[in-house]
């Protein structure tokens, strides 16, 4: 898990995308005396996109930034999980140059993931 932690940071360093944020959410948990497999989330964003995308329409707020959970399952068995941007772009009535950037967020995401999933060091 470790390895996919640092695959992704050196991933989304690669494509421009910043971690803004983590949550290890687990330690939280152990503080509070409640038992839990390793869960952490990972919060990336590339913030001139961010800004197109509120500038636009400021509901777009509750998808920044995007997030990467990290969730160990009860055999140990490591996910990463993410909103599928892919069925959120859509529906979302973009003008061309924001629909061309939101895929290009949406396919950022997915190589984070990928890399993560990979071990990509």
């Amino acid at each position: 898990m470790d390895d996919a932690i640092d695959s992704m940071r050196l991933r989304a360093n690669s494509l421009n995308f910043k971690l803004v944020a983590h949550l290890p959410l687990s330690q939280e948990l152990a503080a509070m005396e409640v038992e839990s497999g390793r869960i952490e989330i990972f919060q990336f964003c590339d913030a001139r996109i961010a800004n197109e995308m509120l500038q636009f329409n400021p509901d777009f707020a509750a998808y920044l930034p995007c997030r990467i959970a990290l969730i160990e399952d009860t055999d140990g068995k490591a996910w990463l999980v993410t909103l599928d941007l892919g069925k959120i772009i859509p529906g979302a009535n973009l003008p061309p140059e924001l629909m061309e950037k939101a895929e290009l967020v949406r396919d950022n995401i997915e190589s984070i993931m990928t890399a993560g999933a990979n071990g990509d060091l």
